[in-house]
């Protein structure tokens, strides 16, 4: 086996597994676009279709740049892909937080206006001033169209489960008659108490995930201490095929521990 070989194959591998598969957005967007996806292709399949698709690529570019060139762009790509997908949950956890804060204001104004007296349509148009993902349901109002329905359909959202309570509110006052405006103002309540329950979650959970952040770039520190005792630990990592198999089982026991973490420390939403 010559490294040249041995280090195609650590890259074809390690892109196989590192990149996600399709999301269920691309699935939506084929769907629209007149094309039905094969959703009956399991996660293996599609890894390893992409590892055929990558093999040519792999083999043309190593023996055009050598292996050590590769082994160092793929370390750096890899370490990229790593941070941005760190910085991607963290600002998906920023925004699925303030959508939930909306909601429970949106409620608040919906809830308040009620009280005070108008129509249900008004209402809506209140609170949809304060959460855009209430305006579909505000416009479902407008045009007659089934209330309940839109905001089942806005609650897809990641932090806007709640607003399956609210269509369910909507749906028993349009049934029974029962009063809209003290069902709001309970289902507000009670989402507030859970957002302050996620929110002291969500604290006693950020010493963790720094903890896991700090152990992950501690093999850098490694390395500089390793330049500093007078060794040469990247071009043995980059040059020679033990190195090339400390780096990949490094790399992936990093990612491998960063989504452990990440699952292991999400906390579950609130659900009313």
């Amino acid at each position: 086996m010559t490294p040249a070989f041995l280090a195609a194959a650590l890259t074809l591998l390690t892109c196989t597994l590192a990149l996600p598969p399709p999301a269920a957005a691309l699935h939506r967007l084929q769907t629209h676009t007149g094309k039905r996806p094969n959703l009956t292709r399991s996660p293996l399949r599609i890894r390893l279709t992409r590892a055929v698709l990558l093999a040519p690529p792999t083999a043309l570019a190593t023996a055009i740049l050598g292996p050590q060139a590769l082994v160092s762009i793929f370390a750096i790509t890899a370490v990229l892909i790593l941070i941005a997908n760190q910085r991607a949950q963290h600002q998906h956890q920023k925004s699925t937080a303030a959508r939930r804060t909306n909601i429970i204001e949106a409620l608040d104004v919906l809830a308040a206006d009620l009280s005070a007296g108008r129509p249900p349509i008004a209402a809506l148009e209140g609170a949809a001033s304060i959460s855009p993902d209430l305006e579909v349901a505000h416009a479902a109002a407008k045009l007659g169209a089934d209330v309940p329905t839109a905001l089942i359909r806005a609650s897809t959202k990641p932090g806007a489960t709640s607003l399956r309570a609210l269509a369910a509110a909507w749906r028993v006052t349009e049934e029974s008659g029962a009063a809209f405006a003290a069902l709001t103002e309970r289902l507000a309540n009670s989402l507030r108490a859970d957002e302050a329950i996620h929110r002291q979650t969500e604290s006693s959970l950020a010493g963790a995930r720094s903890t896991a952040r700090i152990l992950a770039i501690l093999p850098a520190f490694g390395i500089a201490l390793g330049y500093a005792l007078g060794a040469h630990p990247l071009t043995f990592l980059t040059a020679t095929p033990p190195g090339w198999l400390c780096l990949a089982a490094g790399l992936a026991l990093t990612t491998a521990g960063l989504h452990w973490t990440t699952r292991l420390s999400r906390p579950e939403a609130p659900h009313v």
